[in-house]
């Protein structure tokens, strides 16, 4: 019978308060990290995170945050700014597993509204909080402005921008500004959005072989059903993806579909002018595609398969497990803004 090598229920500690300064602040964070026998308790993070958010995303982007403790042991700070004085609201919280005469620190909380009325000032809060020994990952639930106060006050400061685009309601716009970023080359970026596609990736450069793909190179045309009426997010980096593969003589068509209200894309054709057509449609509902080849002169082959959908946490997750520049997605993102701008 093996025995549970936990001697003592998870440590769990909170602190409510408002801050004239991060000192005060950073000090109020090591007393939450002492035990009940006056020790400090030992932190193994591996990375911190910091997220922007507002009062619309507020309870949603803490709970996602939370959800990371099995994934990614951190420090992260969750920051909102507002017009004030200076002064800080803070919520502070340490959540640890005691293992007999050791303690573990799986995720430390820090929840900031910063009153200020210089929004680039909240960066020196932010920074301050952090441990210059791990990386710092910059989670921004939409996509920030170049020109945002606060982004360009910590943009050389993290490792890592990881931004949802498909979240903002003109997702060419959004995906313009991530441009911009990218061509500063501040710091490496990457998006929830060109995430999600990832197993859309996957299939295409499963069933298109190499000789396929260049003959695709002399004229091709591939057409992206995307749900709703504006293209999507989605819609746009897969484009963008299949243009850098194969180049400028792709000719890309986006097809509305309003029926479909999940977001995303629906529905990939791919037409070399040739003997083959390929067809991609995603069963709505389910995780899995209906797949189509037509071959001049051969029966035409169908076959159901996997095509995984992952959530919210699970995408973000994933992100903050890599470290270098995602060279695909740099690729893929100037033709993007071109697909979207046709």
């Amino acid at each position: 019978m093996t025995t549970d090598p936990r001697s003592a229920a998870p440590l769990e500690k909170a602190w409510d308060g408002t801050v004239t300064s991060v000192a005060e602040l950073a000090s109020r964070l090591a007393e939450l990290r002492i035990d009940d026998d006056g020790r400090p308790v030992p932190v193994a993070s591996v990375l911190n995170l910091v997220a922007v958010a507002d009062d619309e995303s507020l309870h949603e982007v803490e709970q996602l945050i939370e959800s990371l403790s099995d994934h990614q042991p951190s420090r992260a700070v969750l920051v909102q700014t507002t017009e004030g004085d200076g002064h800080i609201d803070a919520h502070l919280e340490t959540r640890a597993e005691v293992f007999r005469a050791r303690a573990c620190v799986m995720v430390e909380l820090v929840r900031l509204t910063v009153h200020t009325e210089r929004p680039g000032g909240a960066a020196s809060a932010i920074v301050a909080l952090l441990r210059s020994d791990l990386p710092i990952y910059l989670w921004w639930p939409r996509v920030p402005m170049p020109d945002d106060p606060l982004f360009g006050e910590i943009e050389a400061t993290v490792d890592r921008l990881v931004t949802e685009s498909d979240r903002e309601p003109d997702a060419r716009a959004a995906l313009e500004q991530l441009r911009d970023i990218v061509a500063r080359g501040t710091v490496a970026v990457t998006d929830l959005a060109w995430a999600r596609i990832t197993t859309w990736r996957q299939l295409v450069t499963q069933l298109i072989d190499a000789p396929h793909a260049e003959r695709m190179r002399a004229g091709a045309v591939l057409q992206v059903w995307h749900a709703g009426t504006a293209p999507t997010s989605e819609a746009l980096l897969f484009a963008g993806w299949f243009k850098s593969a194969i180049g400028d003589r792709l000719l890309v068509e986006l097809h509305p579909r309003p029926d479909v209200t999940d977001g995303g894309i629906v529905e990939v054709h791919v037409d070399a002018g040739g003997p083959q057509h390929l067809a991609i449609e995603r069963i709505v509902g389910k995780e899995t595609a209906a797949v189509v080849v037509y071959t001049a002169g051969r029966p035409t082959r169908r076959r159901v398969l996997p095509l995984p959908l992952r959530s919210r946490g699970e995408l973000l997750a994933g992100e903050l497990e890599m470290a270098r520049r995602d060279m695909p997605f740099e690729r893929a993102l100037p033709h993007a803004v071109e697909v979207g701008n046709g």
